[in-house]
Formats: structure tokens, sequence, C-alpha cells
């Protein structure tokens, strides 16, 4: 079936071309439809309990979706001029579409300017803005209230906070990309015109999200045609004609945006995880096709009187075997992920499944088509060897024993890295120094007390908190131990409001029945602003909100939260049932300590999966074992590295250990298949690895030289797990190359599996 395809292909080249140019064409218009989801509900876990807790939450307390603006100024703020420009740059604000109200230092509720009693606190509201408040005292009430100070404005009073809800009607509702989007966008224009009057930063989780989804598109884009020409230009150095650059390069190309467009056509969202499937499918597809074009050149040396069309069909014929099972065998890799309960790093898996499959099929057609339409090339003799296959050849024949102790070496190294191996979400550390989130962020946690909400809430106790005098202290040692954590930013919490409530009542803690007094006649808007985030008699919880600090040295998140927990189970004897930590902290360290340990799971079903298949490939366990355990390396190699140098794996490098695996196996296939077809012609294991290198050694190593430095081009990004995942993905390349074309083969001298009944290639 697979020959009377390909005569089709040939023979009718037109039609054919004509029939795949509507089929791609069809595809492509719908990539208009691609879109990115940076949500915490697409990083979350697959039935996460914390997601509907953290939805829940959100409903009960309010949202933590907020836009924050960071306002510094020259002078204290609370001079007259300052205010005046400070309410200008508010009111501006609110003439955004979409931007509902903004709260800010001339909107809070006051309580000390002037001093006020409880029962002036429980029936009146001051504010800078309703002209109720006396400025005389405000300077004191901001350097002092547990409520504002370092949170709301700095203490020396020149950066504030402007605090943008997104989500007022419904919490659990976020808002769509394309509308955040457009008023960030409007948002900094805002910015820019009051520039001159302040330097302003914008912060907030939905901002952060906004921007690695910028970044991304950006990536996919301006990276894409940047690798495309790292990748042309490193074809022009190896084969030295235009065809060969040209047809590679489009067959990939097309393969990536036909993938690009069939999962935007099916609404299937990219999220982080998944960002860099564009380029994955562009270097897998080239390596597919490399493959093709050096058989070819070596088929039509061999028999220079042949025609195309012949050279081509017994290229394709010869092929389409180990094509497949590498094709089948990287599939496996990928397919591994779906043991994952992380959905995106499913849909992850299951895309570039599905994209390696169509890149196959696409680029054994476009070849068999463009090779009958083009004219016959011109092949040149030069010299390959100056590349220096045959020296690893060489090497591996000379030096075996050095390349085991190496091995062995490189394992111990590896393990004692991948011993040192972390996982961390620090979202300030996603962005380069120089860029505006990350000197956004950089302030916010030195001015104004962190920006990624850590929040932890108590059930059972809001309705009881109001009447036990001793439950109260208790939560007020809890938030002051909170208050302790070098970790954390700013804590708010209902002891906030009490503490409020204490400097109003002389110094004294009020009853339970003044309080009850209090929070029942108390104003909505003041309400809303001190009791509403934080205690809710309706569902009976209370909720910490502990801001975290993603500047502090040393910040290793799921500690901080172990600490926390066990600090409140034996110290505070709450019960672990008790008491839930979520909010978008929690939910991403959730995430990442789920990717991470599955790491081990994933592996392994890995080996398991691919070992199984090169049985059934190669019917042999030795040839199995040994290549498999070969390409254990790029993947402990790349673990190793992230170990040794305190590289936490992040949410796109968690995936590239599976990934290594399976493009280091692609080339055990593609050489263990042309190893046994040299040993056939005089079971000389040794003249069988020379001539391998010769040839499909050739293929190995230009794909690896052409994707290594396609990959490296990721290392321009602003975005810093595309650095790493850039990085690493050469790492792999490279060592996979490495390892192929030496530790493999001398494997096979030395254990000399039977390869008689191994026949891929007719």
């Amino acid at each position: 079936m697979f020959s009377q395809l390909i005569n089709l292909l040939i023979k009718k080249p037109i039609w054919s071309l004509s029939f795949l140019i509507v089929v791609i064409v069809t595809s492509l218009l719908q990539i208009q439809n691609f879109s990115l989801d940076a949500s915490s509900e697409s990083l979350s876990l697959d039935g996460d309990n914390n997601l509907e807790l953290y939805l829940d939450t959100q409903k009960t307390f309010g949202s933590d979706e907020s836009l924050l603006i960071s306002y510094t100024s020259e002078n204290s703020l609370i001079e007259p001029e300052q205010l005046i420009n400070l309410r200008s740059f508010r009111d501006k604000l609110l003439e955004i579409n979409g931007v509902d109200s903004v709260i800010s230092l001339l909107d809070v509720s006051l309580f000390q300017s002037p001093p006020l009693s409880l029962i002036e606190l429980a029936s009146d509201v001051y504010t800078i803005d309703n002209g109720k408040a006396d400025l005389d005292y405000i300077e004191n009430e901001f350097k002092t209230s547990p409520l504002y100070a370092s949170n709301l404005i700095s203490k020396d009073l020149k950066t504030t906070a402007l605090l943008i809800p997104l989500s007022a009607d419904d919490p659990t509702v976020i808002i769509d990309d394309e509308i955040l989007k457009k008023m960030i966008f409007d948002i900094r224009s805002t910015m820019d015109e009051y520039r001159n009057d302040a330097t302003l930063f914008l912060g907030g989780i939905p901002m952060i999200r906004n921007d690695a989804i910028s970044y991304i598109k950006s990536d996919l884009v301006i990276f894409s045609l940047a690798v495309v020409l790292a990748m042309s230009m490193i074809l022009t150095l190896i084969f030295r004609r235009i065809r060969w650059v040209l047809l590679p390069i489009m067959i990939s190309v097309t393969g990536a945006l036909f993938m690009t467009g069939l999962i935007s056509a099916i609404g299937w969202k990219v999220t982080v995880i998944s960002a860099n499937f564009f380029s994955l499918l562009l270097v897998m597809t080239l390596s597919v096709t490399i493959h093709l074009v050096v058989r070819f050149r070596e088929l039509s040396k061999n028999n220079p009187d042949k025609k195309t069309n012949d050279l081509t069909r017994e290229t394709l014929e010869q092929m389409i075997k180990p094509c497949a099972f590498t094709t089948i065998t990287t599939i496996a890799a990928f397919i591994s992920l779906t043991f994952s309960n992380v959905q995106p790093v499913i849909d992850f898996g299951l895309m570039m499944s599905i994209g390696i499959s169509i890149a196959l099929i696409l680029s054994f057609m476009l070849f068999a088509v463009m090779m009958a339409i083009l004219p016959k090339p011109k092949i040149i003799n030069h010299n390959d060897h100056i590349l220096g296959v045959q020296n690893l050849a060489f090497i591996t024949d000379k030096f075996g024993k050095s390349i085991l102790i190496s091995l062995v070496i490189t394992i111990c190294i590896s393990v004692f890295g991948i011993s040192k191996l972390s996982v961390e979400n620090s979202f300030i550390n996603y962005f380069k120094k120089s860029t505006e989130i990350h000197q956004g962020l950089k302030l916010i946690d030195e001015e104004l007390g962190g920006t990624v909400p850590l929040d932890i809430v108590f059930d059972n106790v809001a309705n009881a908190y109001w009447a036990d005098e001793g439950l109260r202290e208790e939560f007020h040692e809890v938030h002051k131990y909170l208050d302790s954590l070098d970790s954390l930013g700013k804590v708010l919490s209902i002891d906030t409001f009490m503490q409020v409530l204490k400097t109003s009542n002389e110094g004294k803690a009020p009853n339970g029945f003044l309080l009850v007094l209090g929070k029942n006649n108390m104003p909505e808007f003041a309400k809303s602003q001190v009791l509403v985030p934080h205690i809710s008699d309706e569902t009976d919880q209370i909720r910490f909100v502990a801001r975290v600090k993603e500047t502090t040295d040393g910040l290793n998140r799921n500690e901080l939260i172990n600490t926390i927990n066990k600090k409140l189970v034996e110290e505070f004897n709450f019960s672990p049932e008790s008491f839930s930590f979520t909010g978008s902290f929690s939910l991403y360290n959730n995430l990442l300590q789920s990717l991470f340990n599955s790491q081990i799971k994933t592996i392994a079903s890995v080996f398991v999966i691919i070992f199984i298949m090169f049985m059934l490939i190669f019917k042999s366990a030795s040839i199995a074992l040994i290549a498999v355990l070969s390409n254990t390396i790029p993947s402990l190699i790349i673990l190793g590295i992230m170990g040794l140098f305190k590289i936490p794996l992040d949410i796109m490098t968690i995936t590239i250990a599976a990934i290594a695996i399976g493009i280091g196996i692609d080339n055990a296939i593609h050489y263990i298949n042309r190893f046994q077809d040299e040993l056939t012609k005089d079971d000389d294991y040794l003249m069988s690895m020379y001539r391998a290198h010769a040839s499909i050694g050739l293929a190995i190593f230009y794909t690896a030289i052409t994707v290594a430095i396609g990959f490296l081009v990721l290392t321009l990004s602003s975005f810093i797990p595309s650095i790493y995942f850039g990085i690493f993905m050469t790492v792999a390349m490279l060592s996979a190359v490495l390892v192929n074309l030496t530790l493999l083969p001398k494997l096979l001298i030395i254990f000399k599996p039977k390869m008689n009944n191994i026949k891929l290639i007719k």
C-alpha cells in the first residue's frame, strides 16, 4: 500500500501537490483562532481539590484577580500637590473600559485621622476623597496603621499602590484574555501620560499572566523565524545546495504550521507548558527530512545513472520503516506525559503525539511530490568526514575503555546533581532583570509587601471568633508568627482589623459585645474593606492573606508551606483538617510539586514503553536494553546539570527529560537499523560501525547540529523558562548524538547481540 501511494505521488505530482496545498491552506486559515491560556485554572491539577477550594475562597472572600500599579513620587505622597497628581491619575484610570473601580489611599477608610472612637468607627466612613479625613493626622496613620503601612503605602510615604479589581461581580469568572490584554494596554498608555509625575510599574497576577502570554507569543513568531534562519545557515554549510536547504525547511515549516492550524481549529488552547510545541515540531520534522535527504544523496552517489523518481522511490521505501519506528517511539515518550494528573501536561503529550504523526506523513508526501517536480539534483562530492563523524568512530574503536569510564563518572556526577534538584515557581525569576515586570515585582516586594498571595483558610471558627476572647488571642499569635517570617511580606487578617479597633479603644482589646455591635453597624463600604476579605459568618471561615516576597534569597516555596503547616499543627494545636492553604501561590506550588513527583513515574514509564517497543521492533532483548540504557544518559546529564547549578525545574523544563529520551531513541533506531544492514555484508561488528558512521552517522550528526543551533536561538528570549528550554534541548541533542555515535556502537561491539534476524530495510 505504501509503495502504491508513493507511486501515485510521483506519477501525479501536480495533482498531489494541489491536493496537499488545499489541505494545508485549509488548516492554515484556522491559525487566526490560535490562543494561549496561562490562567491559574489551566495550570491546576486535574481533579485538584485545592482548585475547588481556591474558587470557593474567591467567591466567599473576594477575588485576588487584581492589577496593581506602584506609584512612586520624589516627595511625600501626603503633600497636597502629590495628592492632586494621584487623584488625576486615578480618575484617568477609571475612564478606561473595563476598569470599574480603583482602590487607592484616596479611597480607603481611615480610623485615626482624626482618632475615632469605636462608636464613631461604626457610624461613618472617613476618607481623603470624601473630605472627612483630617490631613494633619494621615501621615502618622499611614506610617503606623497595620492595614496600610508597607501595604498600601511605603514607610517613607513615597510609594503607594493602586489596586484595580477585575472580577467584582463573580470572583470565580476569569476575565477574557483579549479583554484583559486591551485593558492592560490602555492602563499602560495612561501610565505613560503620568511618568513625569511619578515612577510607575504595573504588577499583579493577571499582568504576570498577560505578559507571560505576550512573551510566549513573541517567541513563537520571532524565534521560530530565527530558528528557521539558523537552521537554513547550517543546512547551507552542510549540503551546499539551495534545494537541500529550502526543501527541508519548507517541509518542516509546513508541518508545524499545519499542526498549529489543526489545534486552532479544534479549540485546543496552548498553555505555558506546551508553548514550545511549534519549535519542537519544527525540528522533529526537520530531523525526518534530513534523514531522507542524506539517504537520497547517498543512493544518488552510488547510482548516478538512476532517474530521480527511482531514487526518490527507493529512498522513501528504505526509510519508511526506521522513520515510522522512530516516530512511534517518540510518540511513546510523549504519551508517557499523559500519566501526569496535570491536564496541560496531558494535552502537551497528546498534542506532540498527533503533531509528530502528521510531520511524518507530510514529510514523506511532500518529499515525494517535490522531488518529482524538481529537476534531478547534482550531487557534489565533498569530504563529509571533516565534520568529525568518522573521528567519533575512531575514538569509539581505540578508546572504548575511556568511554566506559567516562560514562560511569558522568552517571555518578549526574546522580549527585539530581539529588540536589528542586522545583520552584518564582514568578520574578521567569523574567529578565531588564523587563518592567521584574523591576515592578522587585519594587512591590521591597516597598508594598509582596505580590503573590498565599491564603490560609480556617474552618468552623468565624462565628465563635466574635465571642471567644481566647480564640481571638490565638489568631493574634498566628498573625504575629506569619508576620515574623522573612519570606512573607504583608500579612492581613481579621486580627489586622482587631489591632485597628484596639487603637481606637484606648489600647484595650474590645469585648465581644462591642465587637458584635460594631460589626453589625459598620457601614458597608468600610466592612467591604476590612471584614469581608478576612471573615465570613456565612461559611464560618477566617482567611489569612500572606503575600510572599518573590525576591527573598533562598526562598523555597514548598518548604515555606510545610513549615507553616507544621507550626500551626504542632505549636498552635490546629488539627490538619481544620485549615487549608490556597491562593495563587499554593496552586502553582501544587502544580510543580506534582510535576516533580511525577517525573520518576513518567521517566520510568518511558523506559518501559520504549523497551517493549524495541523488543517488538528488533526482536532482541539485548539490543533493547543497550539502546534504552544508552539513552538514559542525555536525561541524566540534563537533570544533573540543573541540580549542580541550582537551576530549578519549572513549567517548561519539567518535560525535557522525557523529550530527551525520545530524541535519543530516534537516533538509536536509525543507527541500529543501519548498523545491522552493514553487518549483513561481512558480520564484522567493527567495520559495520565505521560504515554506519559514514552513512547514517552523518544524518544523525547533521540533524543534531542543525537542531541544536536552532534551539540555541531561544536563549535570546526575555522569558527565562524559554531560555532554559533552549539551552537544555541543545544539551539533549548534542549529548544524544555523542551517546549514539560512541557509547551505543561500543556496547554493540562489546556484547555483539545477534542481529541477523533484524531487518527493517527491505
